[in-house]
């Protein structure tokens, strides 16, 4: 597995946050965020630090261009967001571009796919 430096602290215009939940759709809203990380498409953050509440990070990300992405309608990444007063991002869900919880695993095609629908849904907004 590639070492990848964490990027929390790096200021930049354009995030993503991924729910990196157990379930398949969890696994592979992060594998997305992670190929827009590695691509350059935008810095992947933690969701955690949202959580958590830790305000200097959490500042840090308010004013950039957000991306969060959902695997489900639990929307446990936008509720995270939401929960520590960040509104001003785009939400998409893996549920809502076709993908279905419990039939979707996390392989190289369906990592693929997922990242053409959810750029096209950015692309679309």
């Amino acid at each position: 597995m590639n070492q990848e430096k964490c990027s929390c602290d790096n200021q930049t215009s354009q995030t993503v946050f991924a729910c990196s939940g157990a379930a398949d759709l969890g696994q592979l809203s992060d594998l997305v965020a992670r190929r827009m990380h590695l691509q350059g498409d935008r810095q992947m953050k933690c969701l955690a630090f949202i959580g958590a509440g830790i305000d200097s990070m959490i500042n840090s990300v308010r004013d950039s261009d957000m991306l969060v992405i959902d695997g489900c309608p639990l929307d446990c990444g936008k509720l995270t967001m939401e929960r520590n007063q960040l509104t001003n991002y785009t939400h998409i869900r893996l549920t809502d571009l076709g993908f279905i919880k419990g039939e979707t695993p996390a392989n190289p095609k369906n990592v693929e796919e997922a990242y053409c629908r959810v750029d096209k849904a950015l692309k679309s907004n």
